[in-house]
């Protein structure tokens, strides 16, 4: 390549152009080694014309795919200039397959001559063109970063999303490509980076919640260079030297090929209501500077993340401006391709606090899933349910008489939900299998956001006075950017979520015992009354909770006629069937 360079140099200087434009010429065909019908472009050779194809000289022999020349003087403001692409190895100007001709190119100008396009070897044509970029630079604009354009070369892929994964502008969405590029496109502009960022692509544009599973690094150590990243190959090819790839072109010729790494989306958001953890510090891997600092109910914008899945990730809490750790917590990164939360959730000392109704564990630690989808289709609005409060028992979610979600218990997450944007809504918290809402929140307008995702999480205690007086339950939306805004309520027995929860047997033993299991929060006694439909008290009562806890009972009837009774239990109203 050093000797090609020398050759198309020495060969240009010498006709002793005044006046030159500069071109850098880049190889992105991705041809087929062992096949020689009836193109072969795999290496070539590169014929320049100045006087529109009268004579021919040799400008860069043996060309290969994914190889650059330096910028390179051609004579500027002509309309002669000729490019001729003949195999490699080729005889002389009769061997040339394919001609271009170069566009106009002002004096002083630095432009980037693209190589792209497909070989058809069953019918023996070739779909090539040289694609220009006339604004080029050789040096960057600040001297302080990386500057690139992007072109798209890769044959068997349609339009292209690019996102910077790191350096992002505070506004800018995860969800939103820094780029989009058609096939054979360039950048519109020059990207200027900081050294060690990396690309993460968008194959499916028409659902930016869909990301190439692979990113691509770029190297460091080139502050103060420009240059041109360009994507080339194909992504479905048997041939592992033409697979989809990405490369760097520098001024200088040089082309370095962009290492590969699993990449994800996540958002991370703090919703573990222990008054000790009320303002946070995390630090990666160990207390250092520069933690991720969060409130309670606050989260991070959605941001990338690179290594390979299930990679474990150590998260070190403190408080804030501290360096004892509260907690120390591992991470197993999610699969590769995917968007994800990761939810800090219990309290410290467990014992010190409500037990769950459920006897799920309280411990604090991360909670993670994936399946989140930041973006939505123009006209909805996407959301998915999570059950966030140590002392709450299982619910049931409704909006109206629609399902949002059913028994989602604590740590639990819900389907994802499409709802219309731009509308309100009422949410609904049952206890679980029951129709009395205990507690209706509503979804604003505003905040049933077009075209994006969230997560609504319930948050808080529905007891502080057991729970170290921390903070009270409520429900909050979270979007992709690390807003996090409460939804209001409508109307609320919110006391009643923290009474004892039961659950009955559907029919009756033969000897006319019932089954209850009792979800409690706290000790305490729990009557009951039966009666017939009419109002009749036909028998009360009341069980003992030892405390915090699922607690069996039997309700037996035996004396009773065959009928049909109602069972109070605290604020709960059941059916009895008496056979």
């Amino acid at each position: 390549m050093a000797a090609a360079r020398k050759l198309l140099l020495v060969g240009l200087l010498a006709l002793g152009w005044a006046q030159n434009a500069y071109v850098q010429l880049i190889h992105a065909v991705a041809d087929v080694v062992g096949v020689s019908f009836p193109y072969v472009l795999d290496s070539v050779d590169i014929y320049l014309s100045t006087d529109g194809g009268t004579t021919w000289t040799l400008a860069v022999p043996d060309f290969k795919f994914r190889q650059a020349t330096p910028y390179t003087p051609v004579p500027a403001n002509s309309t002669s200039n000729i490019a001729g692409v003949a195999p490699g190895n080729s005889t002389g100007p009769g061997d040339i397959l394919l001609q271009y001709t170069l566009p106009t190119l002002a004096p002083g100008s630095y432009n980037v001559a693209m190589i792209a396009g497909t070989i058809n070897f069953f019918s023996g044509t070739a779909d090539v063109s040289i694609y220009y970029y006339q604004n080029a630079r050789n040096i960057p604009q600040n001297p302080s970063y990386f500057e690139f354009i992007l072109f798209h070369g890769a044959a068997d892929v349609g339009t292209v999303g690019a996102y910077l994964a790191w350096d992002r502008p505070l506004a800018a969405s995860a969800y939103q490509p820094d780029v989009t590029l058609p096939q054979y496109a360039y950048s519109s502009s020059y990207l200027g980076i900081a050294p060690d960022n990396f690309l993460v692509l968008d194959t499916n544009t028409a659902n930016p919640n869909d990301i190439f599973p692979i990113g691509f690094a770029i190297p460091s150590g080139y502050v103060g260079q420009a240059g041109v990243i360009f994507a080339s190959g194909y992504v479905n090819t048997p041939d592992p030297q033409k697979a989809f790839a990405l490369h760097l072109a520098l001024g200088n010729g040089t082309v370095i090929p962009l290492g590969s790494r699993e990449v994800r989306r996540i958002q991370l958001l703090h919703n573990a209501a222990d008054p000790a953890l009320a303002q946070v510090d995390i630090h990666l891997g160990s207390v250092g500077a520069n933690p991720i600092q969060l409130d309670f109910r606050q989260a991070t914008p959605t941001f990338f993340v690179d290594g390979p899945a299930g990679s474990p990730v150590t998260l070190v809490f403190t408080g804030r401006g501290q360096s004892t750790p509260l907690a120390t917590t591992n991470l197993s990164l999610p699969p590769a391709g995917t968007n994800a939360a990761v939810i800090a959730e219990g309290v410290l000392n467990p014992t010190a606090f409500a037990a769950n109704p459920n006897n799920i564990p309280t411990d604090f630690g991360l909670v993670a899933f994936t399946g989140v989808e930041g973006w939505a289709p123009s006209g909805s609005f996407k959301v998915i349910p999570f059950h966030g409060v140590t002392d709450a028992p299982a619910v049931d979610l409704y909006s109206g008489s629609t399902s949002l979600a059913t028994n989602l218990r604590y740590k639990d997450r819900g389907s994802l939900l499409t709802l219309p944007a731009n509308t309100a809504a009422t949410i609904e918290v049952r206890p679980a299998g029951q129709s009395t809402a205990l507690v209706t929140y509503t979804l604003s307008a505003a905040q049933a956001r077009d075209g994006e995702g969230s997560i609504v999480f319930a948050s808080g205690f529905l007891n502080p006075s057991a729970n170290q007086n921390g903070p009270a339950f409520g429900l909050y939306v979270v979007y992709p950017d690390g807003e996090v805004q409460p939804l209001s309520t409508a109307t609320t027995t919110l006391a009643k979520l923290n009474q004892p929860f039961v659950q009955l047997s559907e029919n009756p033993s033969p000897g006319g015992e019932w089954a209850l299991t009792v979800s409690a929060a706290t000790a305490g006694t729990l009557p009951y009354e039966v009666s017939t439909l009419s109002g009749q008290i036909v028998r009360q009562g009341e069980w003992t909770l030892p405390g915090p806890g699922t607690w069996g009972y039997t309700l037996a009837l035996p004396e009773l006629p065959s009928g049909v009774y109602l069972l109070q239990v605290g604020s709960q109203t059941f059916r009895l069937v008496r056979f």
